[in-house]
């Protein structure tokens, strides 16, 4: 089995901008993190970087959509982490597609594909793994205008929140809780259960920021607030119309879309 694998393409080009690649990269930490971008790199970083949108919003997509459909299967567990990764990925398509680079030398660093600049971390243990260090960073740069971060959910932040969720059923729980479930899923458990879980999905994407911040929805209102602030993010960067359609069938399918008579994510659909 072949263990080759395609990683991001801005960390990709990133990299050869310093004349190191993965396995040599931590030798030249020092270039990695003084390094200032021409004008020549600047554009190939935002051509990368369109492309990492994409594939971010995919996959952003594609786990939102399992995430879903594991709901709808009762496998609550499962849509839990599923949920949460969709979060993490569209949060990650939403910086590329406003020109900011994730890259990864041992920290997080965050990069804007501008003539000049250079990448930026902390000292900071949070930033250190990938998750918790690109929350962290796109937190540092949209905290007041991202409307998930206007409020709180039992006093943490949304994203804190979600990702406190996934870890319960990671890494705090001995086994998964089906057939039972979470208290986050007791209200769609019941919808469920009275036929009209595709109901509340609609209403919580017409929602006006209020219901996610109300436990009892939060664990899908959030993940459905941030897929519309991602889909206009790629819109505004013109980046939605390159989506593919083969994409968007598999989405659809995963789904259950036609079969089960929804009405979300009408931008893309």
């Amino acid at each position: 089995m072949s263990i080759n694998f395609d990683r991001n393409n801005s960390q990709v080009m990133y990299e050869s901008f310093i004349g190191v690649d993965s396995e040599s990269l931590m030798d030249k930490k020092e270039e990695f993190k003084n390094h200032r971008l021409t004008y020549e790199e600047k554009e190939l970083l935002r051509d990368a970087l369109k492309t990492d949108s994409l594939n971010f919003f995919y996959n952003g997509v594609l786990s939102f959509a399992e995430g879903i459909d594991a709901a709808f299967n009762k496998r609550f567990s499962w849509a839990t982490v599923e949920l949460y990764y969709s979060l993490y990925y569209l949060i990650r398509a939403s910086m590329a597609s406003k020109g900011i680079a994730m890259l990864r030398c041992k920290s997080m660093y965050r990069l804007f594909a501008r003539t000049g600049e250079q990448p930026y971390s902390t000292g900071n243990k949070k930033y250190n793994t990938t998750h918790e260090g690109t929350i962290s960073h796109y937190k540092d740069l949209f905290g007041q205008s991202d409307i998930l971060l206007s409020n709180n959910i039992e006093g943490q932040d949304a994203y804190q929140w979600m990702m406190n969720a996934r870890e319960i059923v990671n890494y705090r729980s001995a086994v998964f809780s089906e057939p039972d479930c979470l208290d986050i899923w007791e209200y769609f458990s019941q919808s469920i259960d009275e036929g009209n879980f595709t109901n509340v999905l609609e209403q919580l994407e017409n929602d006006q920021y209020v219901m996610c911040f109300q436990e009892e929805y939060a664990v899908i209102a959030v993940p459905i607030k941030r897929l519309q602030q991602t889909i206009s993010d790629l819109l505004n960067a013109n980046l939605l119309s390159d989506f593919s359609e083969e994409r968007l069938g598999v989405i659809k399918k995963v789904i259950g879309y036609e079969e089960r008579n929804l009405h979300i994510m009408s931008q893309i659909f």
